[in-house]
């Protein structure tokens, strides 16, 4: 029986999707696992993988179309088989199969947990719905619940008047002589969830001064040594191993606020930064406590280089339970930055700057480092980002210890 592909979740700010192109064609066969497309999101440019067995019939957004998150885009099937496809605008949250009847279905309620996104479930609990009507229904991974498909339940329930009322702000017109261009997907996804975090998220920030001078004696030993391999180790390298291990000390900081329960992480995932011509994308380094600063330097190499070539796969950019942002090479000294949630926390780093210190009871010169820790006060205390950045500063000042 014929069946749907449908506009995958390839992140976690995926609303919409857009075909860059098809690999498989009308009347190509297909096996579950085969890529079939190249899907650009909010994000980056990622292969989408076929769930299903069978021939493409028809496919029903084209090369540089875009549709909404679970929507249809392609019908799988037996060759010769009679086919109805939906138009991919008329997708619901629910995706019927093929030749299904359009009638309306009494919502199913279940009492077994409901997989869904945090801001799924602080829409519903806004708003009263009941997600378990949404079980296993969902247009994310394996049925998971996720924004779009809440927001398309209070439609449908007439209940979108129960929602918080939009700010009231009065429309500004750009400059006459200013040239005005629409955003972009990744802007506007930028904007919102930035937006979502200032508004959702109560902040508190801490400084630290870093002495590298050590951290960059043991970085120009490691560089001299690794120069037949080609291998280099950055500062940030340093910072995100720093991190990394100061997050597993840390377990009373390493936690997030996510429906009003607080998830302790076993792993320390840290996101690094990466400019792109029109914004910014974190790819993610994995377990990074368990890995050496090798490791850690060439995985931030490669993540970083495909980041800017739009070559990220889905895991790449998701799981996060950390963020680390520098922009020390800018020049910038000191500044502070806004959490992903539900991330924890995110650690704004600056330029390393000689100064005049005091060392021992005289006055030396020595490479000063700010670090800025943006944290989340619901899931931590000053104390526990404190006793964090302590950690962080510990390590960075005898990087022996990272190393190892």
């Amino acid at each position: 029986m014929a069946d749907e592909l449908v506009m995958p979740r390839l992140s976690d700010t995926m609303e919409r999707g857009t075909v860059a192109r098809w690999i498989k064609h009308e009347g190509d066969l297909v096996a579950s696992g085969d890529v079939v497309a190249e899907i650009e999101t909010d994000k980056a440019t990622m292969e989408y993988q076929s769930d299903l067995d069978g021939t493409i019939l028809a496919i029903l957004v084209a090369d540089g179309e875009t549709a909404e998150l679970g929507a249809p885009i392609a019908i799988v099937g037996e060759p010769g088989e009679a086919i109805t496809p939906r138009p991919a605008a008329d997708h619901t949250s629910v995706t019927a199969p093929v030749g299904a009847s359009s009638a309306p279905a009494t919502p199913r309620v279940t009492t077994a947990p409901v997989k869904a996104s945090p801001i799924a479930r602080r829409i519903a609990e806004e708003s009263g719905v009941d997600l378990r009507e949404l079980a296993g229904r969902g247009s994310g991974p394996d049925g998971r619940v996720v924004r779009t498909d809440v927001e398309r339940l209070i439609a449908r329930a007439g209940r979108r008047e129960e929602l918080p009322p939009p700010r009231a702000v009065a429309p500004v017109a750009p400059p006459a002589e200013a040239e005005v261009v629409d955003a972009t997907r990744i802007q506007t996804v930028i904007a919102r969830r930035m937006s979502e975090a200032k508004a959702t998220v109560p902040h508190f920030y801490l400084t630290a001064e870093i002495d590298m001078t050590r951290a960059m004696t043991t970085r120009a030993e490691l560089n001299a040594a690794l120069a037949a391999t080609g291998e280099k180790v950055s500062v940030n390298d340093l910072i995100v191993r720093a991190c990394g291990l100061a997050l597993h000390d840390n377990r009373q900081f390493h936690r997030s606020w996510i429906g009003g329960k607080v998830a302790y992480h076993p792993h320390a995932n840290v996101g690094i930064a990466v400019a792109l011509d029109d914004g910014l994308i974190v790819p993610v380094i994995r377990e990074v406590e368990r890995k050496t600063l090798r490791q850690v330097a060439s995985e931030a190499r490669d993540l970083a280089k495909r980041a800017r070539t739009g070559q990220l796969r889905q895991p790449e950019i998701e799981g996060g339970t950390f963020t680390v942002s520098n922009l020390g090479m800018f020049g910038v000294a000191h500044f502070a930055a806004i959490i992903n949630p539900p991330e924890p926390g995110i650690l704004a780093v600056g330029a390393t700057i000689e100064r005049a210190v005091p060392v021992a009871g005289s006055i030396a010169i020595r490479p000063i480092m700010n670090l800025t820790l943006s944290a989340d006060h619901r899931s931590s205390s000053g104390a526990d980002g404190a006793r964090f950045l302590q950690s962080v500063q510990r390590y960075l000042e005898a990087p022996i210890l990272l190393v190892g």
